[in-house]
C-alpha cells in the first residue's frame, strides 16, 4: 500500500498589543475569541476580545482602562497578517457562569472631540477643502484620488451633525466615500472603487455558507436633478443614465438643492451609482482570508448568473476555539 499523503494545515495565529505591549503569550490560554469588523468608508471598524475569566483576575487586577490603547492582528501562522488597526477599549462586559470577559474596542481615530454634535457653516469651500480643515482639526493628513473631481459650494451647512456624520452625508451626496487609515483621511470617488482589478476569486466549493439576493426595488434606468437658473429664471435639470440595462424603466427624481449644473450632474450620477450598486448582494462564509478588507473587489465563481466582481462593504473576522478562523463577508455588485 502506497503510503499516505501528509498535509500541513496553516494555524490560525493572532497577536495583541495592549497600551503598547504584546500580551499575546500571557493571555493565550483564556482567549476564547477575537471578532474584527472592517466597514467600508466612514463607518469605523471594531474590535472585540472574548477572554475566560474563571480566575477573576480581568474584574480584579487586571480590569482594563476605558481608553486604553489596543492593537490587533489576525491571521495564519508563517503567514502575512492583517493590520487590523488601532482601538481604544470603549465597552466592558462580564458574563457568568462561566465568567466571561469581553473588551469591546473601537477605532482609535474615533475620539471624543469627534463625538461632539456641532452647526457649522462653510462658504465658498470645495468639498476636498472641507474635508482638509475637518482632517487637521483632528491631526490627519488629507489623501485624494488623482481622479476625484472636486466640488464647489457657495455655502454648505453642517446642521447638529458630528463632524464624521456630516463629512460622509456630504461625500455620499456626490458620490464620494472616505475612510480614515492611521494619521491619513483617504477621501475616493466609489464609482472608482468597484471598476479597481479583483484581488482574489472565491468559488463555490471553498465556502462554508453563501447567501444571494437580486432585486428591482430601487434599481433606476436613469437619475435626474435640477438646479435653478438664475439667468433664465428656471429650473434645468441634469440626468444620468445607468450603464446596463435596467430591468424597470424607472427614473430617479433627486429632490435636493443644486446651486448649479455641475452639482447636479454629480448629485444625480451619485444617487444612481447609490442605488443600483446593491443589485446583486452577496453574504459569504469560508475560511479566515486576512486579504478580504472591505473597499477590495473579489470574483465569485460557480452560481451561474450570479458570477461577477463584488465590492466588499463589510469584512467580519473571527477567531474562536470552537470554529478556528472564519472569515464572512458582504459584497454587492452593481447593475
Amino acid at each position: 500500500m502506497s503510503a499516505a499523503a501528509a498535509y500541513s494545515v496553516p494555524s490560525p495565529q493572532w497577536i495583541l498589543n495592549y497600551a503598547g505591549v504584546n500580551i499575546s503569550g500571557e493571555i493565550s490560554a483564556m482567549v476564547r475569541a477575537i471578532s474584527y469588523v472592517d466597514r467600508l468608508g466612514a463607518r469605523s471598524g471594531d474590535l472585540c476580545v472574548e477572554v475566560e475569566d474563571h480566575a477573576r483576575r480581568w474584574q480584579g487586577p487586571w480590569y482594563p482602562a476605558l481608553g486604553d490603547g489596543v492593537e490587533a492582528f489576525l491571521g495564519y501562522d508563517g503567514g502575512q497578517l492583517l493590520a487590523c488597526g488601532s482601538f481604544q477599549v470603549d465597552d466592558l462586559q462580564l458574563s457568568g457562569p462561566p465568567d466571561a470577559f469581553r473588551l469591546r474596542c473601537l477605532a482609535a481615530y474615533i475620539t471624543p472631540a469627534m463625538r461632539t454634535r456641532l452647526s457649522v457653516a462653510y462658504e465658498g469651500q470645495t468639498l476636498l477643502a472641507i474635508a482638509a480643515t475637518i482632517a487637521s482639526k483632528y491631526g490627519l493628513g488629507l489623501v485624494s484620488a488623482p481622479e476625484l473631481e472636486d466640488v464647489a459650494f457657495a455655502r454648505v451647512t453642517q446642521r447638529d451633525e458630528t463632524d464624521l456624520e456630516f463629512l460622509a452625508r456630504l461625500a455620499d451626496e456626490f458620490g464620494y466615500d472616505f475612510t480614515v487609515r492611521g494619521a491619513q483621511m483617504i477621501f475616493y470617488a466609489h464609482a472608482a472603487l468597484q471598476l479597481a482589478a479583483p484581488i482574489a476569486t472565491i468559488v463555490r466549493g471553498e465556502l462554508e455558507r453563501f447567501a444571494f439576493r437580486n432585486r428591482t426595488r430601487r434599481i433606476y434606468s436613469a437619475a435626474s436633478a435640477a438646479y435653478f437658473d438664475s439667468s433664465g429664471k428656471q429650473l434645468i435639470a441634469q440626468s444620468s443614465s445607468a450603464a446596463a440595462a435596467a430591468p424597470t424603466g424607472d427614473t430617479l427624481k433627486i429632490i435636493a438643492r443644486c446651486e448649479n449644473a455641475a452639482q447636479a450632474g454629480l448629485r444625480a450620477a451619485a444617487a444612481l451609482n447609490r442605488n443600483n450598486r446593491s443589485f446583486f448582494s452577496a453574504r459569504l462564509t469560508g475560511p479566515g482570508n486576512p486579504a478580504l478588507c472591505a473597499g477590495c473587489n473579489v470574483l465569485l465563481s460557480g452560481w451561474g448568473m450570479l458570477d461577477g466582481v463584488y465590492l466588499i462593504e463589510t469584512a467580519r473576522h473571527l477567531l474562536s476555539r470552537e470554529r478556528g478562523y472564519t472569515t464572512e463577508v458582504e459584497a454587492l455588485r452593481s447593475l
